[in-house]
């Protein structure tokens, strides 16, 4: 695989590396091309790209009513700052009057349907994957609830489809039909246990936002046969449904609920009343702990503002509005109650803001649409074709160039936190001197005040010093007790 490397050094260069090299890569040669390809290769790039992803940009779906059209930008996130700096070509379009109805971002895919017809979109490769049909038919997209998640054991994106029958999504005895699409299987199966596990006589509440994905299960909005609400978790990895239940006073049977991850926890965006005039945002500290769940921010909305989007790195909310012409987003600042318009419109309540990922999946996917509507696996033959015994060459020196060019910014940064440790020595080592310095000098007090004072006045003095030097040693220990467990990386 290569001259100078081992091949698992080789490989584990590769999982590190963008997937926009890793696809011009694999034209190099069959061997990188059947690696780069490979099922285990995609879920060790995929397992790197969440580890090592470091301040990555934003991804902004904005769908325009004019055109009809949707679009995908990327934005860089700052403290002073929102601003596009790429678009990314959408591959498909819808087939009805409207646009596609959103399911989920996770993980660098997204999860698109209309009517019974779902697509899976990598855009950080521009390969898209039409799903097969569900093996049960509704009449309407109300007659059945979707999520659409990561199952963090098998590595896997799932969806979820609840069916429930007659356009009710509640009966007092009715088991709703389970069906579970695997994109490692390829194929619906329809799940009794899953079905059998459903609370009877619960409702999943129609939103317009998506079910939230978190922790390997995907989380609804739901109330039971008394009005309660609750949250009803889908296990992708068990394919079971769990409820978490919320504490008393928390919401009531008139507030809007809708699951989301705010701040990597999950939370609810709880909507005040029909009117929706405030959304009061409640995270749960420890996932699975009823106790945990706090409210950090509350936000007043009003006929301007419909619709809380997500949270930006700054604290900062990303909200809905409405202009004279077309919705917007908007950023509000918690702190200072102040709106910054962000001169992005669409159409309600399209807008979806995350953090963008990129990996490799649907690469290795039969039956995936290129950007331009090409078949992907044609183009790839025919590119491998035409490299030339040069081009191929060249691309072989330029990945052993960007393999080299990543091993020295690894070693680099090793460095770098080498020299941060050390620097942190020497000052922990420097305060502790003066620590012993003055602990040095008050005992010195101490001795000279037993020799030249007497009485009150020689007592007073010594508990003073004494006191000092307690919380001067104490000080001391706690500092030596840091500098030994304190261990930075090592070179190799």
């Amino acid at each position: 695989m290569s001259d100078f490397l081992p091949e698992d050094i080789v490989v584990d260069i590769l999982s590190r590396l963008p997937p926009k090299s890793l696809i011009r890569f694999s034209c190099v040669s069959k061997v990188w091309n059947s690696l780069i390809t490979s099922p285990t290769f995609i879920s060790s790039h995929l397992n790197h790209s969440l580890s090592y992803n470091n301040l990555p940009p934003l991804i902004v779906r904005q769908c325009i009513r004019t055109t009809r059209t949707e679009h995908y930008k990327l934005f860089r996130d700052t403290e002073d700052a929102f601003h596009e700096y790429q678009e990314i070509e959408f591959p498909l379009k819808s087939r009805s009057l409207h646009f596609y109805h959103l399911l989920g971002y996770v993980k660098g895919l997204f999860c698109l349907y209309e009517q019974d017809s779902h697509f899976l979109w990598n855009p950080s490769i521009r390969k898209s994957l039409t799903l097969p049909k569900p093996r049960t038919k509704v009449k309407s997209r109300y007659d059945c609830r979707l999520g659409f998640g990561f199952d963090t054991h098998a590595y896997d994106y799932k969806i979820v489809r609840i069916v429930f029958s007659e356009n009710k999504p509640r009966r007092e005895t009715e088991t709703p039909l389970v069906e579970v699409y695997s994109l490692n299987a390829g194929v619906w199966k329809i799940n009794s246990g899953a079905s059998n596990s459903f609370p009877l006589g619960s409702s999943i509440s129609p939103s317009r936002h998506f079910a939230a994905c978190f922790d390997g299960a995907v989380h609804f909005a739901a109330e039971n046969n008394s009005g309660e609400p609750f949250i009803l978790s889908f296990d992708l990895g068990d394919e079971v449904f769990q409820t978490i239940l919320l504490p008393k006073g928390m919401v009531n049977r008139a507030t809007d609920i809708n699951t989301s991850v705010f701040g990597g926890s999950l939370s609810l965006l709880c909507y005040n009343g029909f009117k929706r005039s405030s959304c009061s945002i409640w995270i749960m500290k420890d996932y699975g702990v009823v106790d945990s769940w706090y409210n950090p921010f509350k936000v007043d909305l009003n006929v301007e503002f419909l619709r809380v989007i997500s949270l930006r790195d700054n604290g900062h909310i990303l909200l809905e509005g409405k202009t004279p012409i077309e919705w917007e987003l908007s950023s509000y600042d918690p702190c200072s109650q102040q709106v910054k318009n962000l001169g992005i419109q669409g159409v309600f309540p399209h807008f979806h803001v995350d953090t963008f990922e990129e990996n490799l999946v649907l690469l290795n996917k039969k039956d995936v649409v290129s950007r331009r509507g090409v078949s992907r696996k044609r183009k790839d033959r025919s590119d491998a074709a035409s490299l030339t015994q040069q081009e191929e060459l060249h691309a072989l020196r330029a990945a052993k160039a960007e393999m080299i060019r990543s091993l020295v910014e690894e070693r680099e940064r090793y460095i770098e936190e080498r020299r941060r440790l050390t620097e942190e020595t020497k000052e922990r080592q420097r305060f502790l001197k003066e620590q012993q310095r003055q602990i040095d000098l008050c005992q010195g007090m101490v001795t000279q005040i037993l020799q030249e004072h007497r009485g009150e006045e020689r007592q007073r003095h010594i508990d003073l010093l004494q006191s000092m030097m307690t919380k001067l040693m104490q000080e001391h220990r706690v500092w030596e007790s840091s500098s030994t467990e304190d261990r930075g990386p090592t070179l190799r």
